[in-house]
């Protein structure tokens, strides 16, 4: 005879362990009880969580790729650029010089050893010969970093190889006015072989040097 204490031993354990949900948890929960595959679960806030590709509100959206970040790009420009500029300056002082050789030599008395106004005229040349210099080393490098960018879609010779372009901060071709006014910060920007631009630029939100933040442009990557 079947003892009916031990009849069914497990079926305390039964009802002890069924999920214990109350009405409210049942109108949550459709479909006994769990949140149907694809559905949200009701009662909880569904922007709790960020989706996948969905933005947040109160933060920052970033791109993928900042078009900016061409720092080492820019220096391997720059280096270009200015010994693309240095070209025909350190012609022109070859070039120069000899002249003034070639005259110091032609002015020289042999029998007295020297020159009969005593030199002022080759040290008036020398020092003219400086002066021109510099004014065309000026206007060489206005016309390769400002000129011929504004008239090539805001690139340099250099920016082309590096494929960078000069923009302005809503997108659009820098006018001449502004690429002049980036170009003569370079006194600044240029100042210890460039370190100064290259702080700035590293430290920079959008990587502008101090002439990219006056004149308003920015250099960014172009395919």
């Amino acid at each position: 005879m079947t003892n009916p204490e031990n009849a069914q031993p497990y079926q305390g354990l039964q009802s002890a362990y069924q999920p214990a949900y109350s009405q409210s948890d049942q109108q949550r929960y459709p479909g006994g009880g769990y949140p149907q595959p694809g559905q949200p679960a009701q009662g909880y806030l569904q922007q709790g969580y960020p989706q996948p590709g969905a933005a947040q509100p109160g933060y920052a959206q970033y791109p993928a790729s900042d078009p900016t970040a061409v720092v080492g790009a820019r220096v391997g420009q720059y280096i270009v650029d200015g010994l693309l500029a240095a070209v025909p300056i350190i012609a022109l002082w070859v070039l120069g010089m000899g002249a003034i050789g070639a005259i110091a030599t032609s002015s020289y008395d042999v029998e007295s050893g020297g020159y009969s106004d005593g030199g002022a005229m080759i040290s008036s040349l020398f020092l003219g010969a400086m002066g021109l210099l510099g004014v065309l080393s000026i206007v060489i490098q206005w016309l390769v970093f400002a000129w011929w960018p504004s008239r090539h879609g805001g690139q340099t010779i250099a920016m082309r190889w590096f494929k960078l372009r000069i923009i302005t901060e809503d997108g659009g071709q820098p006018t001449l006015g502004a690429l002049s006014l980036r170009w003569l910060l370079l006194i600044v920007d240029g100042f210890l072989g460039g370190l100064v631009g290259l702080l700035i630029m590293v430290n920079s939100a959008r990587h502008q040097r101090l002439g990219d933040s006056v004149a308003k442009t920015l250099v960014v990557r172009v395919d």
